[in-house]
């Protein structure tokens, strides 16, 4: 503050006492010249306080706390000495202790009634003690003193905007960047009223300006995802939300935010294997996981991943029955592959279904007939099939190809095969020699061979620690991670990997729930000779008995 009040008479000849019983105490500081006495006993200068101000802010703390002291002294014997409260309260509220320097500003005040300042600062300890509705009155007082004042001006605009008052928020901090046009906090407001008025190319502008000002701010990049998204540029809007919670990473309130927003946008922006990975780790911890999970079965319906799209609408709807959505479009999936009993499972599910209760009734008759139909032809078809392991398929086109090397149906068959499972690398050996026989377009095979290689890298760093393929004895990731992985892998190659993995490992190379595990991998997909691999050491550590390991050999073998 510039400028001092002239006191009245009684209160000057009040500064002479003061000076008079503070003089011992004063002495010592100007001997040691930390701060300056007042230099006449009557009253105390404008200067002074300039010189303990200076000396407190470039001061170490025991010089902080002698500056302190010296003017608790001076309204110990001079209560009145408006200017000595003023500066201990900002003062002592720098050094964290809101509520004194309260008390200092309510008497500055009664000496300074025009002072817009005072009013802020009260403010702002209000606002820091969760005391809004007051922190208000003192902003609003604030202005009404200086119309121009852009602390309270922007403090104001954002009350406004969490009332949900828009055009007043929006005027209130159009001025408050007027007066404060370097204010980070005033930009961010401002953005965030001009995104909720559908002005998101405007708050584009003025977020990216408060991201000069830091770079790594979460709620600034939270809010630049929201316009971007806005305006359909899911690319940008999912670079912010990716940076956002990364340095929101410990904010709950940042992670609250953007939820599912960022799955929604890698999927809009064309990655979706990362808006897969995105969406199950925030399913894990978001507070509405059906919503998530819902998502997520959309997400693979659209990529052809039929069993994973049923298994999340599944989860969606035994979670939150709202999502009948999800049971309907599983059973017509299961409707276009002739999967007559799943369909009608899940159908019956939604019998009595508010929404869908009508339609589920119809396909249900409509299912019957269709069963009706098709007897004769499944009778037919039955010949023909067979319960291929994937040791069956995989040993089926390799037969195909050695026959015809240049079948290219068998290879892209195989290809896909491998790509399904997870073994990318496979599938980019059999790509190459599919594109040999079947040519495409330069660009189309470059991109296949990328997708592939990525794919491939991104397993390898989530099994090893690094994008390329190692011994997994050599493997960096952690326990935890690789467990994970062995139990929850989203294909075959991550969890057999991850067990193998796991059991070079002192402290898992005896599990018999991994070995275990890894065994029934093999036999699920047909492998009977890694399977009784297996089998050997669940013998060989004594957790079966000669007779039990005889018996699993001969079932695996088909006997």
């Amino acid at each position: 503050m510039k400028t001092r009040t002239r006191l009245s008479e009684l209160l000057i000849l009040s500064f002479a006492l003061c000076c008079i019983f503070a003089a011992s105490d004063l002495s010592a500081a100007v001997r040691r010249k930390k701060i300056p006495l007042a230099p006449e006993p009557v009253q105390i200068s404008e200067a002074f306080y300039d010189k303990a101000w200076r000396d407190f802010q470039i001061g170490n703390k025991k010089e902080k706390a002698e500056v302190i002291k010296s003017l608790r002294a001076i309204v110990r014997k001079s209560p009145e000495e408006f200017m000595a409260h003023y500066y201990l309260g900002i003062m002592i509220s720098q050094e964290g202790s809101p509520t004194q320097a309260l008390r200092h500003f309510e008497t500055a005040l009664l000496g300074f009634p025009k002072s817009a300042d005072i009013h802020v600062r009260m403010g702002e300890l209000l606002d820091a003690r969760n005391k809004s509705d007051e922190a208000i009155e003192h902003y609003e007082s604030a202005l009404a003193l200086e119309p121009g004042n852009g602390k309270a001006l922007s403090r104001l605009g954002m009350y406004q905007l969490e009332q949900g008052n828009l055009k007043d928020a929006r005027e209130m901090l159009t001025q408050a960047r007027q007066a404060q046009p370097d204010n980070p906090d005033v930009l961010r407001g401002l953005g965030a009223v001009l995104i909720d008025l559908d002005s998101a190319r405007e708050a584009i502008e003025i977020l990216e300006q408060a991201l000069l000002f830091d770079q790594k701010h979460a709620e600034t990049h939270w809010l630049l995802a929201r316009a971007y998204e806005s305006v359909q540029n899911a690319d940008k809007a999912a670079e912010h939300y990716e940076t956002a919670r990364k340095l929101g990473r410990r904010d709950p309130e940042i992670k609250e935010l953007i939820g599912y927003d960022l799955a929604r946008n890698l999927e809009k922006s064309g990655k979706v294997e990362e808006a897969i990975a995105e969406y199950k780790k925030e399913i894990r911890k978001n507070a509405d996981p059906a919503t998530g999970y819902f998502e997520l079965g959309r997400l693979y319906e659209d990529m052809g991943r039929y069993d994973e799209a049923i298994k999340s609408y599944l989860q969606a709807y035994n979670m939150n029955k709202d999502f009948a959505e999800g049971i309907m479009r599983s059973a017509e999936i299961y409707l276009k592959g002739e999967d007559f009993a799943n369909a009608e499972n899940f159908l019956n599910m939604l019998r009595r279904d508010p929404k869908f209760g009508d339609q589920a009734r119809m396909e249900l008759d409509e299912i019957e007939e269709t069963k009706k139909r098709l007897e004769s032809r499944k009778l037919e078809m039955k010949l023909m099939e067979s319960g291929n392991t994937d040791a069956d398929i995989e040993a089926t086109y390799y037969e195909l190809i050695d026959r015809n090397k240049e079948d290219a149906e068998a290879l892209d068959g195989l290809r896909r095969f491998y790509e399904e499972r997870g073994y990318y690398n496979q599938a980019l050996a059999v790509f190459r020699k599919y594109y040999k026989v079947n040519p495409g377009t330069a660009y189309g095979k470059e991109m296949t061979e990328k997708e592939l290689k990525d794919k491939f890298a991104r397993d390898n760093l989530a099994l090893f620690g690094t994008k390329k393929e190692i011994d997994p004895k050599y493997s960096s990731v952690s326990d935890e991670e690789l467990m994970n992985l062995a139990y929850n892998g989203e294909n075959d190659r991550l969890r057999e990997v991850a067990i193998m993995a796991l059991l070079t490992r002192k402290e898992y190379k005896k599990d018999r729930k991994l070995i275990e595990e890894l065994m029934d991998f093999y036999e699920e997909r047909g492998n009977t000779s890694e399977a009784l691999k297996c089998v050997t050491k669940l013998k060989r550590y004594g957790y079966y008995t000669d007779n039990e390991a005889s018996a699993k050999r001969d079932q695996l073998r088909g006997k």
